[in-house]
């Protein structure tokens, strides 16, 4: 399975990058620094999860949900926020988002959802080596 992770921090890129990799269902994370490398990444390649910031600046991130929607309905967004507001949930549940992550209460879950993705779209992992890309320019 193929995962982008967007985030406007390279750090936290590469720690989300390392802990997907570390599940057996994830073949390959690549990383995107805003939403507009994320959309021209998105735009050339499979993707079957986007892990996506919630926080990007100027509402980027809800934005960036509908576009991957509308490209491509069954690839799942799952957004990572810094709070578990309902006014936030609804408002990226209502662009398309799958999941909703809180970063701080939730973070350790990730794995667990994307098992849970694997499970329900039926994927097999892929044999190729597991790996991480740095966040594209």
């Amino acid at each position: 399975m193929t995962v982008l992770v967007v985030d406007s921090s390279v750090q936290i890129i590469e720690r989300l990058q390392h802990l997907l990799l570390e599940t057996e269902n994830i073949a390959v994370a690549y990383g995107a620094v805003s939403s507009k490398d994320a959309a021209m990444f998105f735009n050339k390649n499979k993707t079957d999860v986007v892990l996506l910031d919630g926080g990007l600046p100027g509402n980027m991130s809800v934005d960036l949900v509908h576009e991957i929607k509308t490209t491509d309905a069954n690839t799942t967004v799952i957004i990572l926020a810094n709070s578990n507001d309902f006014y936030v949930r609804a408002k990226y549940k209502l662009h398309g988002a799958d999941f909703f992550i809180d970063k701080y209460h939730d973070f350790e879950k990730i794995g667990e959802v994307i098992d849970y993705i694997v499970s329900k779209k039926n994927l097999n992992p892929s044999n190729e080596k597991s790996k991480y890309y740095s966040a594209i320019a």
